[in-house]
């Protein structure tokens, strides 16, 4: 594909463009195809804008109706039109405006999306349900899933367990109440085992009215439990110094339960096998790669644990070689900078 006079701009989900969804989705792209572009301007002319969820959607709109050549890919990554009506999706036009993050007042956001959706030239969602939920607002939507490897300084080798069995939790701290659904399973097994969370410590909301300290939300758990600060530089290292990553998620919340694959994925390229709530990601991926480690009951949780603690090396090692070898033949580096290639080639031709 040739880039050289083609103008290119990216709203990104952060302007440092060094955050997870900036780093490992399209700046990892623009990298490797050595791509140069501009943070996106309204004010600018451009053949292709790229932008993220975040963007001031009735601006972008705007400038779509002011220039019909430019091309707009918009990436929806979270199921935000599959989530259940409640006071904070009610309000999220409303925080937006006054956040001055929208120059429009939407009073149902979700409507605001789906007119973007059908404005736009493409779309990347990052589920085959997602983008069956937005059929009929676009015909030219992509499923598309992050790279993790430029984020992983160690992985795992050793699958020796001694004593306790230690567990893990990565991710966002908005999420970590998402431990407390197995908080019953944890304490049936709080004598043989340890549980290491890795995350923020403060979980922030809009205008900080909401902000909490993550550690309160965890005051709950019944084991022991250990916390550690997310740094790029030494996650995976604690991670693959644990024996099993646990991915519990509350079925109550649609927006939690049709996530994507992408934490278990980073999980299993550290080499650390995963128990997995049974969300129709988790469980497509794992029925995939030929492993039953995903769990819908509490007894579930207890007995696949247990069943792990009192495996032998090389039957975890078995494990570990499914989800590598549906790493390499699903997730490798090429397919998805080839993804990405179609991407941009669909709007291009």
């Amino acid at each position: 594909m040739n880039w050289k006079d083609i103008r290119l701009a990216y709203w990104p989900y952060h302007a440092s463009c060094a955050v997870p969804g900036d780093r490992r989705r399209f700046i990892f792209y623009a990298k490797e195809r050595k791509i140069n572009f501009e943070l996106a301007n309204p004010s600018h002319k451009y053949d292709i804008v790229f932008l993220t969820y975040g963007c001031n959607l009735a601006k972008w709109m705007a400038y779509k109706k002011a220039n019909p050549g430019t091309k707009i890919i918009f990436e929806l990554i979270d199921s935000y039109l599959m989530e259940d009506a409640g006071l904070f999706t009610f309000f999220r036009g409303c925080i937006r405006y006054f956040a001055k993050r929208e120059s429009k007042l939407y009073l149902n956001y979700k409507k605001a999306l789906k007119k973007m959706l059908t404005q736009c030239d493409a779309v990347i969602c990052s589920t085959p349900i997602q983008k069956e939920n937005m059929k009929g607002l676009n015909n030219n939507i992509h499923v598309s899933l992050d790279y993790f490897s430029d984020d992983i300084t160690q992985h795992k080798e050793s699958f020796e367990t001694n004593g306790k069995l230690k567990l893990v939790w990565e991710g966002q701290a908005y999420t970590v109440k998402n431990l407390l659904v197995i908080n019953d399973v944890l304490e049936k097994l709080k004598d043989d085992i340890e549980l290491h969370i890795i995350t923020d410590s403060d979980i922030k909301f809009p205008f900080k009215i909401f902000d909490k300290k993550t550690a309160d939300v965890l005051k709950p758990l019944k084991c022991t439990w250990h916390f550690h600060n997310w740094e790029k530089k030494n996650f995976s290292s604690i991670i693959s110094d644990s024996d099993l990553a646990i991915i519990p998620i509350t079925s109550s919340q649609k927006i939690m339960w049709n996530k994507p694959e992408n934490k278990m994925l980073l999980l299993w390229e550290i080499g650390v096998p995963v128990l997995a709530s049974a969300t129709p990601a988790y469980k497509r991926v794992m029925d995939e790669a030929g492993l039953d480690f995903y769990c819908t009951t509490e007894n579930e949780w207890v007995e696949k644990i247990r069943r792990y603690k009192n495996s032998t090396s090389d039957e975890k090692k078995v494990y570990v070689g499914k989800a590598d070898a549906y790493l390499r033949s699903r997730h490798s580096k090429e397919l998805l900078l080839e993804k990405w290639d179609r991407i941009f080639e669909s709007v291009m031709n």
